[in-house]
């Protein structure tokens, strides 16, 4: 029984993603595919190679053609037809390999597109965006950090009454002196301590401020711990939560096109821990340490106080998980600004003793 000169096969054409079905032709110098009795392309014999298929049917490339053109053959003897005619049917080079070399730089070009995007183009989005974002969007935004955020450290808000009592009366007197205009996001200023050993301090969307107790317990003044507080202030009042949730959650979502998962949750979720783990713009942490010595010499307290204590939590608690050097990067040139815009003390400590020590106990039970 003759070989088979013609028959039937599903063609791609490796431009569009619709299914063909074509016949084919084995003429003596090439396979030619026509479709609807018109001659459509045609495939020299020594440009044919095998590619990967299920067990039922014989795949045709074409080096010569496009990577993704491909034909599947399903009848067992016009496939052995074929093979017979194409001498470098099993080759494993040609088109397979130029059709990966394609894949890898595309995949690089993605990559790289991706970084540049998160590195160049999202900040300047954020930077555009966010003096258009409601209030009270930022509001609720905060609010789904804000679970987030507990979530991620295991913590819940610590509310022993004299502790609370004292750290409202601080609250009163930063927030007094942060001068917050109206309708600016850091006017519902909202400042607490989360039961967790981290060593850190983070201002969220929306005015949330939270001070972690394994920072709290490192302090050994009201000024230490007043001058971070103040520091997290400047960075509510210049909304740099929003900032940072939109580059974070834009990079999420990047990402998520990139590995199929564009979910809100999932978005949010990374966005916050990219918040927590992450850090402000250098501009945006000089900007928040001079609100930070603006809002103590206002109130007649020390400035340097918060640059000692960073420097020896960052100096105590170097590689050992997450610190404040992660969110306030600590630099000889930060500490001496601080310590320019000092102007000494002039009036009483912000809290007392009594004061002090039910804050720093705050989380006792």
């Amino acid at each position: 029984m003759s070989a088979p000169a013609h028959g039937h096969a599903v063609w791609w054409d490796g431009v569009t993603a619709r299914r063909r079905d074509v016949t084919l032709r084995l003429d003596p110098d090439a396979l030619a595919i026509l479709e609807n009795g018109a001659e459509t392309a045609r495939w020299p014999w020594p440009d044919l190679r095998r590619r990967d298929a299920g067990p039922d049917v014989t795949r045709v490339g074409c080096v010569s053609a496009e990577g993704l053109a491909r034909l599947d053959v399903a009848d067992p003897g016009l496939a052995a037809a074929i093979v017979a005619r194409a001498p470098a049917f099993e080759t494993a080079t040609g088109g397979g390999r130029r059709f990966r070399t394609k894949v890898v730089i595309g995949s690089l070009a993605v990559a790289v597109s991706l970084v540049l995007t998160t590195l160049y183009l999202l900040p300047l989005v954020a930077e555009r965006l966010v003096p258009f974002v409601p209030v009270s969007w930022e509001e609720r935004l905060g609010g789904i950090a804000d679970k987030q955020v507990k979530s991620i450290f295991s913590a819940e808000t610590c509310d022993a009454p004299a502790g609370r009592a004292a750290l409202d009366v601080l609250t009163a007197k930063l927030v007094g002196a942060a001068d917050v205009g109206t309708g600016q996001a850091g006017e519902g200023v909202r400042i607490a301590v989360l039961r967790s050993a981290t060593k850190n301090a983070i201002a969220l969307p929306g005015g949330r401020i939270y001070l972690f107790d394994g920072l709290l317990q490192m302090a050994r003044s009201p000024d230490e711990i007043a001058g971070v507080l103040a520091h997290e202030i400047g960075h509510a009042k210049a909304r740099d939560g929003l900032r940072s949730l939109i580059q974070a959650g834009g990079s999420s979502f990047l990402l998520g096109l990139l590995f199929g998962d564009v979910t809100g949750s999932s978005t949010v979720v990374f966005a916050a821990r990219l918040m927590v783990d992450g850090s402000h713009s250098r501009e945006a942490e000089r900007a928040a340490d001079r609100e930070s010595a603006r809002i103590m010499t206002s109130l007649g307290r020390p400035a340097a106080p918060m640059a000692a204590f960073l420097l020896r939590v960052t100096g105590e608690n170097a590689g050992k998980g997450i610190s404040l050097l992660l969110t306030h990067p600590l630099s000889e040139e930060r500490l001496a600004a601080l310590k320019a815009l000092d102007r000494g003390t002039s009036e009483p400590p912000l809290l007392d003793e009594t004061q002090w020590q039910a804050l720093r106990g705050i989380c006792r039970r």
